[in-house]
Protein backbone atom coordinates (compact mmCIF):
# COMPACT_ATOMS: atom_id res chain seq x y z
CA UNK A 1 0.00 0.00 0.00
CA UNK A 2 1.44 3.34 -0.99
CA UNK A 3 2.13 5.53 2.04
CA UNK A 4 0.40 8.89 2.21
CA UNK A 5 2.83 11.78 2.40
CA UNK A 6 2.43 13.95 5.52
CA UNK A 7 0.69 17.24 4.85
CA UNK A 8 2.42 20.39 6.05
CA UNK A 9 0.71 22.60 8.61
CA UNK A 10 0.17 26.14 7.36
CA UNK A 11 0.44 28.16 10.59
CA UNK A 12 1.22 25.85 13.52
CA UNK A 13 3.68 28.20 15.23
CA UNK A 14 1.16 31.04 15.31
CA UNK A 15 -1.54 28.77 16.70
CA UNK A 16 0.76 27.22 19.31
CA UNK A 17 1.83 30.66 20.49
CA UNK A 18 -1.79 31.72 20.85
CA UNK A 19 -2.67 28.60 22.86
CA UNK A 20 0.26 29.12 25.22
CA UNK A 21 -0.77 32.75 25.76
CA UNK A 22 -4.35 31.72 26.53
CA UNK A 23 -3.19 29.34 29.26
CA UNK A 24 -2.06 32.20 31.52
CA UNK A 25 -4.42 34.95 30.37
CA UNK A 26 -7.42 36.21 32.32
CA UNK A 27 -10.91 35.68 30.84
CA UNK A 28 -10.81 39.23 29.49
CA UNK A 29 -7.35 38.63 28.10
CA UNK A 30 -8.48 35.44 26.40
CA UNK A 31 -11.37 37.27 24.76
CA UNK A 32 -8.93 39.88 23.48
CA UNK A 33 -6.55 37.21 22.19
CA UNK A 34 -9.42 35.47 20.41
CA UNK A 35 -10.44 38.69 18.68
CA UNK A 36 -6.86 39.27 17.57
CA UNK A 37 -6.61 35.71 16.27
CA UNK A 38 -9.33 36.03 13.66
CA UNK A 39 -6.64 35.93 10.96
CA UNK A 40 -6.25 32.24 11.79
CA UNK A 41 -9.77 31.57 10.52
CA UNK A 42 -10.90 31.30 6.92
CA UNK A 43 -14.25 30.42 5.33
CA UNK A 44 -14.31 26.85 4.10
CA UNK A 45 -16.85 24.28 3.02
CA UNK A 46 -16.02 21.06 4.85
CA UNK A 47 -16.92 17.56 3.62
CA UNK A 48 -16.58 14.52 5.86
CA UNK A 49 -17.13 11.09 4.33
CA UNK A 50 -17.86 7.82 6.11
CA UNK A 51 -17.73 4.29 4.75
CA UNK A 52 -20.78 2.07 5.13
CA UNK A 53 -20.36 -1.20 7.08
CA UNK A 54 -16.77 -0.46 8.10
CA UNK A 55 -16.84 -2.61 11.26
CA UNK A 56 -18.53 -5.53 9.51
CA UNK A 57 -16.08 -5.39 6.62
CA UNK A 58 -13.05 -5.44 8.92
CA UNK A 59 -14.47 -8.37 10.89
CA UNK A 60 -15.26 -10.26 7.68
CA UNK A 61 -12.17 -9.57 5.56
CA UNK A 62 -9.55 -8.10 7.90
CA UNK A 63 -8.35 -4.55 8.26
CA UNK A 64 -5.61 -4.84 5.62
CA UNK A 65 -8.09 -5.86 2.95
CA UNK A 66 -10.34 -2.93 3.84
CA UNK A 67 -7.42 -0.48 3.83
CA UNK A 68 -6.36 -1.75 0.40
CA UNK A 69 -9.84 -1.07 -0.98
CA UNK A 70 -10.15 2.28 0.79
CA UNK A 71 -6.75 3.36 -0.53
CA UNK A 72 -7.77 2.75 -4.14
CA UNK A 73 -11.23 4.26 -3.77
CA UNK A 74 -9.94 7.23 -1.79
CA UNK A 75 -7.35 8.15 -4.39
CA UNK A 76 -10.03 8.18 -7.08
CA UNK A 77 -12.21 10.37 -4.85
CA UNK A 78 -9.36 12.79 -4.14
CA UNK A 79 -8.84 13.32 -7.86
CA UNK A 80 -12.56 13.89 -8.39
CA UNK A 81 -12.71 16.46 -5.58
CA UNK A 82 -9.68 18.32 -6.95
CA UNK A 83 -11.60 18.97 -10.14
CA UNK A 84 -13.93 21.21 -8.13
CA UNK A 85 -11.32 22.99 -6.05
CA UNK A 86 -11.39 20.41 -3.26
CA UNK A 87 -8.42 19.41 -1.15
CA UNK A 88 -8.21 16.26 0.92
CA UNK A 89 -6.97 17.37 4.34
CA UNK A 90 -6.54 13.90 5.81
CA UNK A 91 -7.50 10.24 5.74
CA UNK A 92 -8.88 9.07 9.08
CA UNK A 93 -9.75 5.37 9.52
CA UNK A 94 -12.62 4.85 7.04
CA UNK A 95 -13.23 8.55 6.39
CA UNK A 96 -11.93 11.41 4.27
CA UNK A 97 -11.89 15.03 5.43
CA UNK A 98 -11.95 17.51 2.55
CA UNK A 99 -12.25 21.29 2.21
CA UNK A 100 -13.69 23.32 -0.67
CA UNK A 101 -13.76 27.07 -1.32
CA UNK A 102 -17.55 27.31 -0.99
CA UNK A 103 -20.72 25.24 -0.65
CA UNK A 104 -21.56 25.02 -4.39
CA UNK A 105 -18.06 23.63 -5.01
CA UNK A 106 -18.50 21.17 -2.13
CA UNK A 107 -21.84 19.95 -3.50
CA UNK A 108 -20.36 19.56 -6.98
CA UNK A 109 -17.38 17.83 -5.41
CA UNK A 110 -19.59 15.35 -3.55
CA UNK A 111 -21.39 14.50 -6.78
CA UNK A 112 -18.03 14.02 -8.51
CA UNK A 113 -16.83 11.82 -5.65
CA UNK A 114 -19.97 9.69 -5.99
CA UNK A 115 -19.35 9.33 -9.73
CA UNK A 116 -15.73 8.30 -9.10
CA UNK A 117 -16.65 5.93 -6.29
CA UNK A 118 -19.31 4.20 -8.38
CA UNK A 119 -17.00 3.95 -11.38
CA UNK A 120 -14.34 2.37 -9.18
CA UNK A 121 -16.89 0.04 -7.53
CA UNK A 122 -18.02 -1.21 -10.94
CA UNK A 123 -14.54 -2.71 -11.40
CA UNK A 124 -14.69 -4.61 -8.09
CA UNK A 125 -16.45 -7.80 -6.94
CA UNK A 126 -19.76 -7.03 -5.26
CA UNK A 127 -18.44 -7.81 -1.77
CA UNK A 128 -15.59 -5.29 -2.19
CA UNK A 129 -17.61 -2.29 -3.35
CA UNK A 130 -17.61 0.69 -0.98
CA UNK A 131 -20.38 3.19 -0.32
CA UNK A 132 -19.96 6.56 1.34
CA UNK A 133 -22.20 8.87 3.35
CA UNK A 134 -21.37 12.58 3.54
CA UNK A 135 -21.65 15.54 5.89
CA UNK A 136 -21.19 19.07 4.51
CA UNK A 137 -20.49 22.13 6.66
CA UNK A 138 -19.75 25.78 5.94
CA UNK A 139 -18.16 28.49 8.04
CA UNK A 140 -14.96 29.94 9.45
CA UNK A 141 -12.45 27.25 10.41
CA UNK A 142 -8.79 27.09 11.36
CA UNK A 143 -7.12 25.51 8.34
CA UNK A 144 -3.62 24.24 9.12
CA UNK A 145 -3.15 22.36 5.89
CA UNK A 146 -2.86 18.97 7.59
CA UNK A 147 -5.96 19.47 9.74
CA UNK A 148 -8.92 21.81 10.17
CA UNK A 149 -10.73 22.84 13.33
CA UNK A 150 -14.07 24.51 13.95
CA UNK A 151 -17.71 23.96 14.83
CA UNK A 152 -18.67 23.23 11.22
CA UNK A 153 -15.97 20.55 11.02
CA UNK A 154 -17.48 18.85 14.07
CA UNK A 155 -21.02 19.07 12.73
CA UNK A 156 -20.05 17.81 9.28
CA UNK A 157 -18.29 14.80 10.82
CA UNK A 158 -21.34 13.97 12.97
CA UNK A 159 -23.65 14.21 9.96
CA UNK A 160 -21.39 12.08 7.77
CA UNK A 161 -20.71 9.43 10.40
CA UNK A 162 -23.88 9.22 12.48
CA UNK A 163 -26.83 10.58 10.51
CA UNK A 164 -26.43 10.37 6.74
CA UNK A 165 -27.30 7.12 5.00
CA UNK A 166 -25.09 5.52 2.32
CA UNK A 167 -25.10 7.59 -0.92
CA UNK A 168 -26.60 10.55 0.97
CA UNK A 169 -25.16 13.97 1.83
CA UNK A 170 -26.52 15.99 4.74
CA UNK A 171 -25.80 19.69 5.12
CA UNK A 172 -25.49 21.63 8.36
CA UNK A 173 -27.91 24.56 8.79
CA UNK A 174 -25.23 27.06 7.70
CA UNK A 175 -24.30 24.98 4.68
CA UNK A 176 -27.97 24.54 3.75
CA UNK A 177 -28.52 28.31 3.84
CA UNK A 178 -25.49 28.86 1.62
CA UNK A 179 -26.66 26.14 -0.78
CA UNK A 180 -30.14 27.62 -1.08
CA UNK A 181 -28.67 31.09 -1.66
CA UNK A 182 -26.67 29.61 -4.55
CA UNK A 183 -29.80 28.06 -6.07
CA UNK A 184 -29.01 24.46 -5.13
CA UNK A 185 -32.12 22.34 -4.64
CA UNK A 186 -32.27 20.46 -1.35
CA UNK A 187 -34.62 17.74 -0.21
CA UNK A 188 -36.48 17.99 3.12
CA UNK A 189 -34.15 17.15 5.98
CA UNK A 190 -34.31 15.16 9.17
CA UNK A 191 -33.26 16.25 12.64
CA UNK A 192 -29.68 16.49 13.79
CA UNK A 193 -28.95 16.48 17.50
CA UNK A 194 -26.10 18.78 18.53
CA UNK A 195 -25.77 18.71 22.30
CA UNK A 196 -29.14 19.52 23.84
CA UNK A 197 -30.31 21.45 20.80
CA UNK A 198 -32.16 19.89 17.89
CA UNK A 199 -31.16 21.50 14.64
CA UNK A 200 -32.54 21.04 11.17
CA UNK A 201 -30.31 19.58 8.51
CA UNK A 202 -30.95 19.29 4.79
CA UNK A 203 -30.33 16.49 2.36
CA UNK A 204 -28.51 16.95 -0.92
CA UNK A 205 -30.06 14.64 -3.53
CA UNK A 206 -27.23 12.61 -5.01
CA UNK A 207 -28.99 9.28 -5.52
CA UNK A 208 -30.06 10.28 -9.03
CA UNK A 209 -26.46 9.99 -10.15
CA UNK A 210 -26.95 6.25 -10.60
CA UNK A 211 -29.18 6.98 -13.60
CA UNK A 212 -26.70 9.27 -15.35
Amino acid sequence: MKAKAPRASARPAQLEALLHQRQTATPAGRARLDRDAQALFAPRAVVFTDTSDFTHRVERDGVLHFLMLFQAAGEACEQAAAGHGGRCVKWEADSLLLVFPDVPAACAGVRAIEHALRAWAATQPARDRLRFSYGIGWGDVIDLGGDVFGAEVNLASKLGEDTARPDEALLTPQAARAARAAGIKLEPGGLFVAGARRRRCKRLPIGWLAAE
